[in-house]
Order: C-alpha cells, then structure tokens, then sequence
C-alpha cells in the first residue's frame, strides 16, 4: 500500500506562494537595495571617503599581510603597525626630497610667467595691454613676500578672513581626513580575515552557488585592476620624469607626477603630452637651450619619451603585471570612464571601470541565468499550478 504524499510535496497553487519565494522578485529587491546602498554613500560621500579609503587600503595589501603572517609568523596587529610605519617613513621621506624640487619648480614658473607673456605676445603680435606689467608685479610680489601679497590681493574685497578661515579649516581637514584613513586603515587591515569570512557567509546564505562564483570573479577582477593600475602609475610616473629631465623638458618633476596619477585613469596620461611639449616651447622661446634640431628638441624628443613610455606601458606592463583583463573594449571604458567623471567627479574616474567590470560579473553570472531559468519555469510550469483545472 503506497503512501500518502506529505502537504508540502504536494503542487501549490498561486495564491499559496509566498511573494519573497519568488527568484525574480528577490534579485529585484538585492538589485534596489544595492542602489540604494551606492545612493546613500554618495549624499554621504564626505564622510564615507575616509572609511571606504581605509577599507580599500586594507583590501589592497591584504595578500601582503596574508604573505607576512604566515611565512614570517608575525602577528598580524604587528605586520599592520610595520606597514603603516613604513608608508608614513616613506611618504615622510618622498615629501622632504620632493617637496623643495616642487616648490622650487613651481615659483620658477611663477617667475618666468612675465617674459614667457612678453615673448609670446612679441612673437605672436598679441596685444596685452598692461597684462604683462601687472603680472610681472604680482610675479615679483609673490617671489619675494608670497603671503603678504595674498593678503594685499584680498584686502580690497574683505575676504582676507574669509581665505584665512578656509585655508586653516582646508589644512585642518585634510590633516583630520589623513589620520582618520590611518586609524581605519590599521583596524580594517587587523580585522579583514574576519570581516571577509563574514562576507562570504552572508554570501552563501543566500543558497545560490552563482553568487560565491561572482564574487570570487569580482574580487580577482577589482584587486588586480587596483593593485596592478597602482604598480603601473608609479612606474610610468619614474619614466615620464625622468625621460623629459633627459629631453630637457622644464618642470619635468611636475609633468612625471601628473602623468603618474593621470595614468590611474585610462588614456588620461595623454593629456600631459601637448603640456610637456608646450611649457618645452616656452622654454626654448626664451632662449634656453640651444637653436640647433629646433623641431627635434620641441617635438620629436618630449613625444618619443611619451610614445615609449606608453609603449612600454601597453606591451610589457599591463600584460605582465596586470594580467587579470577587464575584459571591456576601449571604447566601453572610454564611454563608462565619463559617465564616472560626470557623476563622482575623479573617485568617479577611478572607480568606473572595476564598478562597471562587477556590474558585468553580476550579469553574466547571476542575473541572466536567472532570468533564463524564470522563463523555462513560465513556459513549462512543474510546482505552482492553477488553482481550478479545466477538464475537457
């Protein structure tokens, strides 16, 4: 004698199935709430940066951290506190050897502003007017009594306080901003095993095998992307100054930095090109240097040390250190890379292509099987049936 089948084996009907039982309707709820995770981050984006800085620091040197305690039997509260002396003595000691070659580049530029004007406008038939005096003044003002020439060049509008307050509250800011990144970035690094196990759990809570795969996807995709962009920026940061110190581009220690962190972003570093060979057209048009190849010394060696370096770049870099693709067309992170800029402003910059690289993930790996899956389930329905059936 057969038994009798248990309720819950038994066909539910439409009006028994619960709405939250519904594949669809969960990911439709994940993918709002999500939204609404990245919307509220962005109306608190001022105070959320330090946090998310700090957590994607200790993100980043994770592996690090991983290698040093388990090969080294460090603890790892000591590993974090080696690495973060070692980015403040570094850091300390990049700002000391840099900072006077910055500052010393800088007023230079501020002093040849005057004659690069007069020599322009000569060349050039442009009619200044008294901008060039005015600028000559204001250039030797601040040369040689730089904050008092600011003070005098607010006076007339009453915002000497104003400046002052905004100047200590900016310096003040950045410094709180700087040490709270310190402070999260120690106990974020200290307590990621745990904050990862606890990731994972709540990922595979959600009885779903897509959703571990995806994520083990996305952080290979983002970590590399991250870690390989940063390796790569200081690289070419090295060989972009010092290729246009060999080229006898001024303010070479300026134009290797910005293409360093212009280079963060793809196909920004470009921008640094035309700049480098214009502040190289200003310097020969006040007679450094000798007239000799003048188009060689204008054009063609500050471009071949940008084509290198790109070179370089693009064919031994990236495919070495960062193997882990994208995998986006040019022209899909030319087009999500300003639609970051546009919204996030330069985190947007950044972010847009391992953001959009996770977006793909999902899709490819959760959200389009499921979509599949729903509708086989609608054409050939197996549980849920109607609640009356109609016999012929």
């Amino acid at each position: 004698m057969s038994s009798l089948p248990h309720p819950s084996d038994s066909p539910r009907t439409l009006t028994q199935v619960h709405l939250w039982e519904v594949a669809a309707f969960r990911d439709v709820i994940i993918g709002g709430l999500i939204i609404l995770a990245f919307w509220v981050g962005y109306q608190l984006q001022s105070i959320l940066v330090p946090v998310l800085i700090g957590l994607g620091m200790a993100y980043l040197t994770n592996p690090l951290l991983n290698y040093v305690e388990q090969t080294w039997k460090f603890p790892r509260w000591l590993a974090v506190s080696i690495i973060v002396l070692l980015m403040c003595a570094v850091l300390s000691g990049l700002g000391f050897w840099l900072g006077p070659l910055l500052a010393d580049q800088i007023l230079h530029f501020i002093e040849t502003v005057p004659t690069n004007l007069s020599i322009l406008a000569d060349q050039h038939n442009l009619q200044l007017g008294e901008m060039s005096s005015s600028f000559a003044e204001l250039s030797a003002s601040v040369q040689n009594n730089p904050f008092s020439t600011i003070k005098t060049l607010l006076a007339g509008t009453g915002q000497v306080w104003n400046m002052t307050n905004l100047i200590i509250g900016t310096l003040g800011s950045f410094l709180l901003s700087a040490s709270l990144i310190i402070i999260y970035f120690f106990f974020f690094s200290w307590n990621f095993p745990s904050i990862q196990q606890s990731l994972w759990t709540i990922v595979e809570s959600l009885g779903d095998p897509r959703w571990p795969n995806a994520l083990s996807q996305m952080d290979e995709t983002v970590g590399a992307f991250f870690r390989g962009r940063l390796l790569i920026a200081l690289i070419m940061s090295v060989m972009f100054g010092g290729g246009w110190y060999v080229a006898n581009v001024p303010y070479w220690i300026l134009l290797g930095l910005g293409a360093g962190i212009l280079s963060l972003i793809p196909y920004a570093a470009t921008l640094m090109w035309p700049v480098a060979i214009f502040l190289k057209y200003l310097d020969m048009s006040m007679g450094s240097g000798t007239t000799d190849n003048f188009w060689m010394q204008l054009l063609v060696w500050p471009s071949a040390v940008y084509l290198g370096v790109q070179f370089i770049e693009g064919w031994i870099m990236t495919p070495w250190i960062q193997s882990q693709s994208t995998d986006m067309s040019a022209g899909t992170i030319l087009f999500v890379v300003l639609i970051g800029g546009s919204i996030g402003g330069i985190l947007g910059l950044i972010l847009a292509i391992p953001f959009t690289a996770c977006l793909k993930i999902i899709l490819k790996e959760v959200l389009i099987p499921r979509v599949k899956e729903w509708g086989m389930v609608v054409e050939h329905p197996t549980t849920i049936q109607p609640e009356h059936e109609v016999t012929p």
